[in-house]
């Protein structure tokens, strides 16, 4: 047992096939099921990472900005929800999380 999860640790650790973690641009007018969320402590303090499911595939995703973070933290506890990501079109107007 402990040869073959060595050997299954040597194989994840060496792929390169990972997709990467979403940008909360990369989520700007898309609509997703959001399953569940992380937190993550980062050198600009605690962020979100959300489990998607976008375009039938399950993704991982930035969830940054105040207003967008302080929604997650409204949200979390009613997982699974299926919702939009938005944002006004000028440079500092915030991530929106809303019920699609």
């Amino acid at each position: 047992m402990t040869k073959k999860l060595a050997d299954k640790l040597k194989e994840i650790a060496e792929a390169d096939d990972f997709p990467e973690t979403l940008k909360t641009s990369d989520l700007k007018g898309k609509t997703v099921n959001l399953l569940s969320v992380r937190t993550v402590e980062t050198e600009n303090g605690l962020r979100f990472i959300g489990n998607i499911e976008l375009d039938g595939q399950h993704r991982e995703a930035w969830l940054s900005g105040s207003k967008l973070h302080q929604q997650v933290e409204a949200i979390q506890d009613a997982l699974p929800q299926t919702v939009a990501i938005t944002k006004g079109e000028g440079q500092y107007d915030p991530y929106l999380l809303n019920l699609a």
